[in-house]
């Protein structure tokens, strides 16, 4: 049994990146799915894991991480046999990391607040929650361009 453990959503962003970089890494583990919808994050066990009752955590043989940026750069640097995910090049590297913080702090940010809140939270859409989504979009396409990628 993998000694790796993935307290994951099962169809939540953050989640299923640290899926995807799991099965690059051809890491096995075991995933526990949480359920978001009925609150099982909110438990004092889940707390446990994770103060910030978040999702996802991963739980390498006793070591818990959470925030899917962490956890994909902790991936990384333990497991990777190479540096396609995670550069050594401090100039590479720092345009990754500047990815990962724009994708916390506005992209994932806006659209989420704009479109998942008010599924889940007591949370009204607004011309400016919509403005603040362009905004991440634009920001998203504008780094595609500039690194030569659709």
């Amino acid at each position: 049994m993998p000694s790796i453990k993935l307290y994951s959503v099962s169809d939540g962003p953050p989640s299923l990146a640290v899926q995807q970089c799991l099965k690059y890494l051809k890491i096995d583990y075991t995933l526990i799915n949480v359920d978001f919808g009925i609150g099982e994050h909110m438990t004092e066990d889940f707390e446990k894991k994770n103060p910030q009752k978040e999702i996802p955590v991963l739980d390498d043989d006793g070591f818990q991480l959470g925030e899917s940026n962490a956890i994909l750069q902790y991936l990384a640097d333990k497991y990777a046999k190479d540096q396609t995910l995670y550069p050594k090049d401090l100039k590479e590297r720092a345009l990754i990391n500047h990815r990962l913080c724009f994708n916390l702090s506005t992209y994932y940010r806006y659209i989420s607040e704009h479109v998942m809140a008010p599924i889940f939270f007591d949370y009204q859409r607004t011309p400016l929650s919509l403005k603040k989504t362009h905004i991440a979009l634009n920001n998203f396409n504008t780094y595609l361009k500039r690194s030569g990628t659709k």
